[in-house]
This record gives C-alpha cells, structure tokens and sequence, in this order.
C-alpha cells in the first residue's frame, strides 16, 4: 500500500496554490500543459519537428500509457488552471533507483517546479529510494543541476516510434534521514 499523500506544505508557494495527486480527469489539462510549457521553454533546444513529434505523442493515446507508469504524478493547481507537474516511479532498469520525470511548470519563477519536484523527492525517498535519476531536454538542465543533480551524459531518448528527443541523463543521491529504514530488497 503507497503511503498517504502529506499535504503539509514543504515549500513556500504562492497563496491559493493546491499540490495533489494526478487523477484521470486531469489528463486532458496535463496534455495541455505539457504541450504548451515544450513549445514555449524548448525553442533554443529542440528543432521545430521534434516539438511537433513530442506535440503529436502527447495527444496520442500513448502519452496516456505513459502517465499511468508513474508510481506518482503531483499537480500544482490555482483554481481550474493546471500549473505544473512532476512524478516518480521505480526504475524499470534494476529497480534499485526511482526516476523522475514529467516535470513540467507553467509559470518560471515562482517555485511550482522545484515544489513538485521536491514531492516526487521526498515521496521516493519514502519508498526507500535515495538514488533518483532523470532526464530532460537541455534547456531545463540548469534547473536540474541547481537542485543537486549531475549530468551523467547527453543523447537521444525515444519516447515513441515517432518521438526520439536530444536530452541529457542525470542523477541525484538524496540524504537518507537517520532512522529512515533502507527499502528491503
């Protein structure tokens, strides 16, 4: 059984600010979302084909397979208006690592991403998980990197038959708090 979603907040966001679970009627904002926040964040990054391929995977059936992987998908909402999002899930590698990804922030500035982010975090860090890795498009390694991750290399990662990306792989070590036990194996 997943533990319970702590809704105490952890990081300071603007007043009206909701952080919560992912659920499938937001499917259609989050579509929205991610499209919107490529095409206006990945310009300098990504040819104007590859922004179209990512736009075509996230309106196909497929990106919704993709989000029901995550062991976890947290919003940021103000009112109706979906913000940011960002997810964990176990490694599918070797399972001894938790990957973030999805994050995504409306908004720069105003810490929505770094929140999220900091959820997907501690929510793996929960789970017993203290080594994390990630990937993402090269704009946003900068914001990656001034949240503690390194950048273990730079290639292509294909999203879909139609969908391949030029990213950079990255990885974190959290701090484990003393008596936090270490997940079993």
């Amino acid at each position: 059984m997943m533990p319970g979603l702590d809704r105490r907040p952890t990081g300071s966001l603007p007043a009206g600010i909701e952080i919560r679970p992912l659920a499938v009627d937001d499917f259609p904002a989050v579509r929205y979302l991610h499209t919107t926040v490529l095409r206006a964040e990945t310009g300098d990054a990504l040819t104007e084909a590859e922004i179209a391929a990512f736009a075509g995977l996230v309106n196909s059936p497929a990106y919704s397979d993709l989000l029901r992987e995550e062991n976890e998908i947290f919003t940021a909402w103000l009112g109706g208006e979906l913000l940011g999002t960002a997810a964990w899930r176990i490694n599918a590698d070797d399972g001894t690592q938790a990957r973030i990804g999805f994050v995504f922030a409306r908004h720069r500035g105003f810490g929505i991403g770094s929140r999220l982010l900091a959820e997907a975090e501690a929510r793996a860090l929960a789970w017993g998980f203290d080594r994390l890795t990630s990937f993402t498009t090269l704009n946003a390694v900068g914001f990656f990197q001034k949240r503690g991750y390194g950048v273990v290399s730079r290639g292509v990662k294909v999203l879909s038959l139609e969908c391949a990306l030029p990213v950079a792989f990255l990885s974190k070590r959290l701090s484990r708090h003393p008596g936090l036990p270490a997940r079993a194996h």
